[in-house]
């Protein structure tokens, strides 16, 4: 059973994959290393498979019209209720990708697939409450702000004022 806002979807035959990708970059330049420095883990995806009989035309519709929904100019987001959901830590979600619904002829029902995204994932929650790192600063002046900028017109003329005398 999947459960969104609270509400059933009755999909007939209902099938759950859940993923994730771990993101990575090669870090090996120009060499045959396998090296590969590690960027971050990235939200998990849901995608959903089932079937919606002809004769609940409204239930598609509904489905679409979740899918279409905005909030603020983004999609909207959903709290999400389902065993593999559950076992996996998410708890809300959006609608990503592409939904699709095909007419099955000989059954009289719709074939519905669509994916979820989750939204505010353990690895961003926990890359949130990080301290933010200070940028390191070069020489130069100080302003009055205790800010420093860089002031190379002033280093070069210092340098080219010592080298003369």
């Amino acid at each position: 059973m999947l459960l969104i806002n609270g509400a059933a979807l009755k999909l007939k035959a209902l099938q759950i994959t859940a993923s994730q990708e771990l993101a990575s970059e090669d870090a090996s330049g120009q060499s045959s290393s396998t090296d590969s420095a590690e960027t971050g883990a990235k939200a998990k995806m849901l995608s959903v498979a089932g079937f919606i009989p002809f004769t609940e035309v409204a239930q598609l519709s509904d489905l679409f019209n979740m899918a279409e929904a905005t909030e603020a100019g983004a999609r909207m987001i959903y709290r999400i209720s389902n065993h593999t959901a559950s076992a996996l830590g998410v708890k809300q979600v959006r609608f990503a990708s592409k939904i699709d619904a095909v007419e099955q002829q000989t059954t009289r029902q719709w074939r519905v697939s669509f994916t979820l995204s989750e939204y505010r994932s353990v690895p961003e929650k926990k890359e949130q409450r990080l301290p933010q790192a200070t940028a390191n600063q070069q020489g130069g002046e100080v302003e009055q702000s205790g800010v420093q900028y860089a002031s190379l017109d002033k280093l070069l003329t210092e340098n080219f004022g010592e080298l003369r005398t």
